[in-house]
């Protein structure tokens, strides 16, 4: 940090742009004071508090009913989780989560998701600013009123009434595990899926309950506030929680003698997520004794996601939503500008990170504004970082619309002196350009093996896509032998069950399929379709391994084998995208085609009626999709 700037920036920075007019919650105190009085000694009020004197921090996250992690300030661009942190299960320091002994982790400032501002954002009330030096200064510690209700001024000022406060409750359930989630982390998007077997997971409370059964058939009467009373301490009787599940399940048959277990004990268990930490799994399901990460019954396999109506309160941003720090980004670069002057490289380095922040939250308009300035400021001054943000930039305008510019952009990035920076920007070029996608992800594997070597495994998912670029012109010569070398790669150094093996796989399976190499074809896919059952299960990787072996059993004459496979695959895609997507039309015209081709002309119909009315529904009656669809049935009369 340079003197000069430590030198001008001795008085509070005041804060841009129109913020939100927080109350503070001993306003609430007054028309509130059942509410204030037991939300002040719950867990979230005491998430965030300046450390003791002889602490290993400067603030102290969390309430210390399980835990307590220290964080302090070392420079104007970095906070440190500390490796010490204080446990109440053994009353002693220990080693932090995801640190080794010893080792503090550093948190950027600004950055556009793992920032340390994102965490003062969550363990705090208000509006947070900066202060000199650009330590972050919440407006009140830990989680209080506004923190779910967002900004009071304009409620207390109007004497109360609901049409001046938010309130949670006015969410259906999907958007209240979604608003929860901000902090607590949301469910995964339609096609992702969360590493459920990392029992870390198992803390992101959310994630887990959107995959319940329960969660999924509830018609939305199950919620976080369903079990959860926001305004008081956590209740930690099991009775309470069995209670709730009585409302709904009155009568239960155990096939099992359950000796007076509660509900919550067996279907909602203590996961160890590290020697001194528990968590309670929020997968409502049924577990064996020895996997209490994933339910051994998954009905919710073939249980679609729910989906609610939209509220006028679910269409609120969160008073903690990352977006709400837009203005400390703009602050940041303000202030840079008047210590250092416009040109100066920590300008462009503060113009960065507000660009690649406002793509992250989703405005990738507003992003190219900074980022271009970034790019000019580092183009005068030869910085290094310039490669990075013309990366950055041509990202955006990919968002955008503008993939000629983009283009241009990732060439400059990519021949430049940032071999990261070049191996990802000929893998976005392949994107861009399928027709040469061979040539950049050639470009894009020299680079990489420079940077980390020929056996990593960043190198072995830049030969995937090599590969099935190769593919896509019927290369399968040059294409085979480069999924085999990222297959070994991935075996040795990630395990032979990782879930990128089993992708690898999937692809190399699918390669032998189009040679007609059946044998170890089918091999390959039955071996990933093994691993990803394992840690994946409903993903559309194992969806997609599902169809492939379908396709070689149906060619070997064994429909039943196969169309059991593709009900398989149609369940995945079902819950995970809902039953009217586009990719369950696939799943559904797929089995109506299999089994016409089996002669079982009664059977196919239902499928593809299916497909046919989502394919109008959602693509229109003209689509090319809708139109084969009725032309198969037409053959079918």
């Amino acid at each position: 940090m340079s003197l000069f700037l430590r030198c001008v920036m001795i008085l509070p920075l005041v804060t841009l742009g129109v913020r939100a007019q927080f109350a503070g919650s001993q306003q609430c105190q007054t028309c509130h004071p059942d509410q204030f009085t037991a939300q002040a000694k719950s867990g979230h009020a005491r998430a965030l508090a300046p450390a003791t004197p002889g602490s290993p921090g400067e603030w102290a996250f969390g309430a210390g009913r399980k835990a307590i992690t220290y964080v302090s300030q070392t420079d104007e661009e970095t906070y440190a989780e500390r490796a010490a942190s204080y446990y109440a299960s053994s009353k002693s320091m220990g080693v932090t989560p995801g640190h080794q002994a010893g080792i503090d982790l550093a948190y950027p400032t600004f950055a556009p998701s793992k920032s340390a501002m994102r965490c003062f954002r969550c363990h705090s009330t208000g509006n947070l600013t900066l202060s000199a030096g650009f330590a972050l200064r919440p407006a009140e510690n830990g989680i209080h009123c506004e923190a779910c209700h967002g900004p009071g001024a304009a409620h207390v000022a109007a004497g109360g009434g609901a049409a001046t406060i938010r309130n949670p409750r006015r969410r259906n359930a999907v958007e209240i595990n979604e608003f929860c989630g901000t902090c607590h982390r949301k469910p995964p998007e339609a096609g992702d899926e969360k590493d459920w077997m990392n029992p870390w997971n198992v803390r992101h409370q959310p994630a887990s309950l959107s995959q319940a059964v329960c969660f999924r058939k509830s018609a939305g009467g199950l919620s976080c506030l369903t079990c959860h009373d926001p305004h008081a301490p956590l209740n930690t009787s099991n009775k309470a929680y069995d209670l709730r599940c009585s409302q709904c399940h009155h009568e239960v048959r155990h096939r099992t003698a359950t000796a007076g277990a509660s509900c919550v004990t067996c279907h909602m268990p203590q996961v160890q997520a590290t020697p001194e930490l528990q968590f309670t799994n929020h997968w409502i399901g049924i577990y064996t004794k020895t996997n209490f990460l994933l339910p051994v019954a998954r009905p919710d396999r073939s249980v679609p996601p729910l989906v609610l109506p939209p509220t006028a309160e679910g269409k609120l941003v969160p008073p903690n939503a990352p977006s709400t720090l837009r203005p400390l980004f703009a602050q940041a670069v303000t202030e840079r500008e008047k210590a250092l002057g416009p040109g100066d490289a920590k300008v462009a380095h503060s113009l960065k990170a507000q660009g690649l922040f406002l793509r992250e939250t989703g405005d990738p308009g507003a992003a190219a504004l900074p980022l271009r300035r970034a790019m000019d400021i580092d183009r005068r001054n030869s910085d290094r970082e310039l490669f990075e943000v013309e990366e950055a930039l041509a990202q955006v305008l990919v968002l955008a619309g503008n993939r000629r510019e983009a283009s241009e952009l990732f060439q400059q990035a990519a021949t430049g002196a940032d071999l990261q920076v070049s191996a990802r920007s000929y893998a976005s070029l392949a994107g861009l350009d399928p027709a040469r996608a061979d040539s950049y992800y050639t470009r894009a594997l020299e680079a990489e093996e420079k940077i980390d070597g020929p056996d990593h495994p960043r190198v072995a998912l830049l030969l995937n896509s090599l590969a099935l670029a190769l593919e896509q012109k019927e290369n399968f010569r040059d294409a085979e032998p480069l999924l085999r070398r990222a297959l070994s790669i991935q075996r040795k150094a990630l395990g032979p069950s990782h879930f990128d093996t089993a992708g690898t796989l999937v692809n190399l399976g699918s390669l032998l399929q189009n040679q007609h190499r059946v044998a170890e074809s089918e091999r390959l896919e039955r071996e990933a379709i093994g691993i990803l059952e394992q840690v994946r299960p409903q993903s559309v990787e194992l969806a997609t391994a599902c169809t492939n072996l379908a396709d070689l059993l149906s060619n070997q004459q064994d429909a039943s084998a196969s169309a059991a496979l593709l009900r398989r695959a149609l369940a995945i895609d079902e819950a995970i995208y809902g039953t009217d997507d586009p990719e369950v039309a696939v799943d559904l015209t797929n089995l109506g085609e299999l089994l016409k081709g089996h002669g079982q002309a009664a059977a196919a119909r239902s499928p593809l009626l299916r497909a046919l009315a989502i394919y109008e529904k959602r693509l229109g009656p003209d689509s090319p999709q809708a139109r084969d669809v009725r032309e198969s049935l037409r053959h079918l009369q």
